[in-house]
């Protein structure tokens, strides 16, 4: 069998697509449940709105805040029913708020890690929310979100790969 540099570059296209995944950031009473997400790069976060008006606003770095980042993300105000959603290509940390009214004040702020997590941040699974909602909830042991819309489980993204590799080298 012949190497092919264009099989390979269509294989490099296409497996990172389909390893991306989506996870959720829902708003529950007014905060954001997870209030933090660990995701790889290239995947996307959603926030679906099922409550009041909403704004997804990117913030300065570092500790959380309610001071937006300038040509940071902003999603506009969305309304119930509407959802926002923002690929992370780069490892970073991201911090965001919620950009309508005082609802920032009131804690509603996140935080998404994208890659590994920096030293000296809190350990994955282990942060606690401060909400009333969820006052007593803390987390151990756990990834702090499970992807919504992976798309194909991990098994049905292996075979794809496989036929994308087999396609590519009978087409080049």
């Amino acid at each position: 069998m012949k190497f092919n540099i264009a099989a390979v570059a269509f294989v490099a296209m296409v497996a990172p697509a389909m390893a991306a995944k989506t996870w959720d950031v829902n708003v529950v009473n007014g905060t954001f449940s997870p209030q933090e997400i660990n995701i790889a790069p290239g995947d996307t976060v959603r926030w679906p709105n099922n409550d009041a008006d909403h704004a997804i606003v990117e913030t300065n770095p570092g500790a959380r805040s309610c001071v937006a980042k300038a040509g940071g993300f902003n999603s506009g105000t969305k309304t119930k029913g509407q959802e926002y959603q923002h690929i992370f290509p780069n490892a970073t940390v991201v911090n965001y708020k919620d950009g309508v009214g005082a609802n920032c004040s009131k804690g509603a702020t996140g935080t998404i890690y994208v890659g590994p997590r920096p030293s000296g941040s809190p350990a994955s699974g282990s942060t606690s929310t401060t909400t009333s909602a969820n006052r007593a909830a803390t987390r151990t042991a756990a990834p702090i979100s499970s992807p919504t819309h992976g798309g194909a489980s991990t098994a049905e993204k292996s075979v794809l790969l496989g036929v994308a590799c087999m396609l590519a080298a009978l087409v080049f």
